[in-house]
This record gives C-alpha cells, structure tokens and sequence, in this order.
C-alpha cells in the first residue's frame, strides 16, 4: 500500500461522508499560561466533543495515548506539533515544533496541524518547516494541516483584521496550497465575500478557527456564514470546550456544515 493510499484513507476519516470536519482542539494549553476550565481535563473535553459528532481531535503527543480509553474507531487523530514557552521574558511566542512525522505515525496519528506566521521576521523558517512537513508526510501517508491564521491568534478577530486584513489571510492559505499542504484553517474575516474570495483563492479544503471565546449564539451566526461560503469545516477549541453543553454545541456546529441549517435553528439545539 503506498503513502498516498494512507493519506486518502486518513482523509476518509477526518472528513466525514458528508465531506465535513469537525476537529475540536484539545491542545490549548500548549499555547498558553493560562488555565482554560473546558481544557483542565483534556480526556474529558474530547469525549464530549466526539459525543456531538467531531470527527476529529486534536492534540498533544502525550496526550493521545492518555484519549485511548475514550476515543470512539471513526474518529481521527491529529497531533499538534508546537508548543509556546508562555512565561519567557524573552519571547512567548516563540513556537518550539515537538514532534516529528515519523513519531507521529508511530503514535496512530492521521495527521499533524500547525500554525504558521508568515508575517513576522521568522517567516522564512516557517515556509521551510512548513515545506519540510509536507515531504515528511507524503512519504508516510499522513495529512498536513496548516492553521494559516493571523500571527496573534488570541486577539479579537476586529483586532487582526484591522492590522494585517483579509489580504494576509489569502496570502497565507496560498502559499500553504503551494507547499503542498492538504487542509488549512483560518480565520473569518467579518465579511462574507472576502471570506469567499479567501475559498477560492486557496483551492484547497478550507475551515475556519474558533478563534477567541464569544457569546454562544454569536459564535454560531459567524460559524453559519463560513458554512455558506464553502467553508469544509471548522478547527475549534474554546468555544466547544468552555460552551454550557460542549455536546450539543458540537452537534449545533456539525448541522450547520452537514445539513446547512440556519443560525437561528443551530441556536435552538443548544436550547
């Protein structure tokens, strides 16, 4: 069996039969010092997230064998490479890459994600790890993920429009796809049309981040316009994981993708 022949049946999990993907994101403490009460007990926030029908999660390398005991067969791994040193004085942002492919292939991974900036004076090291990942994986049949967001990825969404605009974002999806990348995520530009334009930019599988933590209802309206722009899915961690019922929210965001449902009647299942 050939690596690419891995890579599809791997896609065949993270995308489900209606080609959507609902990847909740269990790694947010990698990222950051501070505690996320959704996120304390990792295991648990997985298994709710599956129970509402994510068809993938993503986490840390040492927490895969710790989801065993809960992980549901039809459901994808994917491991989060980086990892933030949040409290140096020097640079919390630098992004420390943990894990290889080869280890995570031996770990039963489907795939790997990573963010990228491609926007700061690191840019050139982050299209060549980039590119570096993308060989690593085709030769062994794993799926590429590139979250190609805005560099400050726990700012408001207004806060990154305004510095860096849509235009960045479009940047960013492009040159992922001209790596070679499989999926990117990123984020919602609060407008309809260019987040279109981003879709069809990039040509490849596009879903959208979470972003910051907002207001339920809100959050599903944005979740419901990415979804009629073509948008496959989604990449979402805090606003399943700190939601009032992370299974129903799961549930909610996955009709939205799957059946196209309104905002309005997404809002209701959370009721």
């Amino acid at each position: 069996m050939s690596a690419n022949t891995g890579k599809s049946v791997r896609m065949n999990r993270i995308f489900d039969r209606t080609d959507t993907c609902i990847i909740f994101a269990g790694c947010h403490q990698m990222t950051s010092r501070e505690i996320y009460p959704g996120q304390y007990d990792v295991v648990k926030a997985c298994d709710l997230a599956m129970e509402g029908g994510a068809t993938c999660i993503n986490i840390g390398k040492g927490m895969i064998k710790r989801v065993l005991p809960v992980l549901r067969p039809h459901v994808a791994v994917l491991n989060y490479l980086p990892v933030y040193p949040a409290y140096s004085q020097k640079n919390p942002y630098e992004m420390i890459v943990t894990s290889t492919v080869e280890e995570a292939a031996e770990n039963g991974a489907d795939g790997l994600v990573l963010p990228v900036d491609f926007y700061s004076e690191v840019a050139g090291d982050a299209m060549r790890t980039v590119a570096h990942y993308v060989r690593e994986c085709d030769k062994y049949g794993l799926v590429m993920i590139i979250e190609a967001e805005f560099p400050t990825f726990y700012s408001t969404n207004d806060d990154n429009i305004a510095k860096y605009g849509a235009e960045y974002l479009m940047f960013a999806g492009r040159i992922c796809a001209e790596l070679g990348v499989d999926v990117i995520s990123t984020n919602y530009t609060n407008d309809p049309e260019s987040f279109a334009r981003i879709i069809d930019y990039v040509k490849l599988p596009v879903l959208i981040n979470g972003g910051t933590k907002v207001p339920e209802d809100e959050f599903l309206r944005m979740v419901a316009v990415t979804a009629e722009c073509g948008a496959k899915g989604c990449l979402i961690g805090r606003n399943i994981s700190e939601a009032k019922d992370p299974v129903k929210m799961t549930r909610a965001i996955g009709e939205l993708f799957r059946r196209h449902i309104s905002a309005d009647e997404a809002i209701r299942i959370l009721e």
